[in-house]
């Protein structure tokens, strides 16, 4: 019955300022932003590569051969040494994943549409938009060097928006937590 008693209001509200200021630095910035993810990706890549040879190399016992999986964390470290000095290939293997991944997502979500909803204005909305996220996703495979642009300019404008929501939720429940009954509040 009061469970927004039990919510921080002050966490909820600072995680909607840093959304916002991701977003809005996004939006501004996708040039920036895009250098931002090809780096991390080439870290994790690196990281995962160095796991794959470091485990591969102390392996004991039968199974597969400590030398191919080593061989595969290789194969990560020089994908990742690539991906560092032609930053356009991740950007161009991420746009071709991501437009993959909307179209089927696309095309399932429309199949939902078709058969499990049955409220006409939600159908229809889900439908357009799983509509709208195929047509997206061919673009990004046409043409994947602006897919990551795109995806970026796409994340800035979610991320101030969900900013924008958390940060008034969380002020709107600082007031609402003012009229949580005395002995609620010290109960816990």
């Amino acid at each position: 019955m009061y469970e927004y008693c039990d919510l921080k209001w002050g966490t909820i509200t600072a995680s909607g300022l840093l959304a916002l200021l991701i977003g809005v630095a996004a939006f501004l910035f996708p040039r920036h932003a895009i250098g931002l993810i090809v780096t991390f990706t080439v870290v994790v890549i690196l990281v995962l590569a160095g796991t794959l040879i470091a485990e591969g190399l102390f392996m004991e016992g039968r199974g597969m051969s400590k030398w191919v999986i080593a061989g595969i964390g290789m194969v990560g470290i020089l994908l990742a040494l690539v991906a560092l000095m032609h930053p356009q290939w991740i950007i161009v293997t991420a746009g071709v994943l991501i437009g993959i991944c909307l179209i089927v997502f696309g095309c399932l979500m429309i199949l939902a549409a078709a058969t499990i909803i049955f409220d006409f204005f939600v159908r229809n909305i889900v439908a357009f938009s799983s509509f709208f996220a195929v047509m997206l996703g061919a673009y990004f495979v046409v043409v994947p060097e602006n897919s990551l642009y795109i995806f970026t300019l796409t994340i800035g404008t979610f991320l101030i928006l969900y900013g924008v929501v958390r940060m008034v939720y969380g002020i709107r429940l600082r007031e609402w937590q003012k009229t949580c009954p005395v002995s609620y509040r010290q109960q816990r």
